[in-house]
This record gives structure tokens, C-alpha cells and sequence, in this order.
């Protein structure tokens, strides 16, 4: 599990509970009720309606809780000095022999980072929030006070999927509300 204490994550995940709880509430107590107040439909669409917010909610607790695939730090303390240096050393002491296959078994792709000083695979990358390199990160979204990562970037994309299916739910509700009170004050009239 990872939590970050970073104040302006912090902030950004208290607003988006916020959101969603307000967006709920407006739903519940004012959208529906003036509405479908005797209607079975209303039930149904406030099932409907947080069933999406329950999604959302897990999709969002995965997305701020899971490893977004942290390079682990190496257990030993390892030397760089080579390769920040211009010169290229002519002798082959005994440090560089046992440097070299270390490199060799890294592959050509894997970089150094120059902040963490480790090895990072291919398309990872360095979060100065986080302070750690992360495997094929995205960015680092603060309203999930997480990077987007290898590992957790499916749970963002379902926090997205279901905050956009509650908009898209709350357009057509109220479209459907309006265009009923449209035509009630044009025909009814």
C-alpha cells in the first residue's frame, strides 16, 4: 500500500470526495424528487446513480493506494562517477571488470537516473514529487495523490470511465427533466 503525504494531494483527494459526495447529494435530494417523487424510476435512477459512485470510489481507492511500479532502490550503494565523467579509463582495473557485466546484464535500454542513482528500465521515469523513478509513468496526478503508472494505471482509467458516466448520467437526467418542463409550459400553456 502507498500513501503520500504530500499536502497538495491531500487537498486535491479531500475536493474530489467533496465533488462526488456534492454531486450525489444535488442528485438525491433535488434532481430526482420534484421530478419522479412518486415514481418507481426514481428509485432506479438513484440505484443507478450510485451504483456509478461506488465504482468510482473503488477505482479511485486502487488508483491511490496501489504501486505504480516503483524501481526498487538497489540494496547496495552503487558508483556512477564513469559515467557522469567524460574521460574514458584505459586501464582495466579490478573495480571496472566487476562493474562491467553488471552493466552488460541491465541490457542497452535500461538508463541511470540521475537523482535516484540506480539502473531504470526502459520508459521509466523520475517523479520529483514522489522522489522515486517509476515504470512507465504517465504523470503524477494529485488527484489521485499518485503517479499513473505500469501498475496502477488500469484503476485510473476506471476512475475516469466512471466519473464521466456520472456526468453523462446527470446531463441526460436533467435534459430529460428540462425538456419536460419545456413541454409542459409550451403545450400546457
Amino acid at each position: 500500500m502507498i500513501f503520500r503525504w504530500d499536502p497538495c494531494g491531500l487537498l486535491c483527494v479531500i475536493l474530489t470526495y467533496l465533488f462526488v459526495g456534492y454531486a450525489d447529494y444535488v442528485f438525491i435530494f433535488w434532481l430526482i424528487p420534484p421530478f419522479w417523487s412518486e415514481s418507481l424510476w426514481a428509485s432506479f435512477h438513484v440505484m443507478l446513480f450510485n451504483t456509478i459512485l461506488f465504482g468510482l470510489l473503488f477505482a479511485h481507492m486502487r488508483a491511490m493506494f496501489s504501486d505504480p511500479g516503483i524501481v526498487p532502490m538497489p540494496s547496495v550503494q552503487l558508483d556512477f562517477s564513469e559515467l557522469n565523467s567524460n574521460d574514458c579509463p584505459d586501464s582495466d582495473s579490478e573495480s571496472d571488470t566487476q562493474r562491467k557485466p553488471f552493466v552488460k546484464l541491465q541490457g542497452e535500454d535500461w538508463s541511470v537516473c540521475g537523482r535516484c542513482e540506480a539502473y531504470r528500465p526502459p520508459r521509466a521515469h523520475h517523479c520529483r514529487i514522489c522522489r522515486r523513478c517509476i515504470r512507465k509513468m504517465d504523470h503524477h496526478c494529485p488527484w489521485i495523490n499518485n503517479c499513473v503508472g505500469e501498475f496502477n494505471q488500469k484503476y485510473f482509467l476506471q476512475f475516469l470511465f466512471y466519473v464521466g458516466t456520472r456526468i453523462l448520467f446527470l446531463v441526460i437526467v436533467r435534459g430529460f427533466r428540462c425538456s419536460n418542463i419545456v413541454y409542459l409550459c409550451v403545450f400546457q400553456a
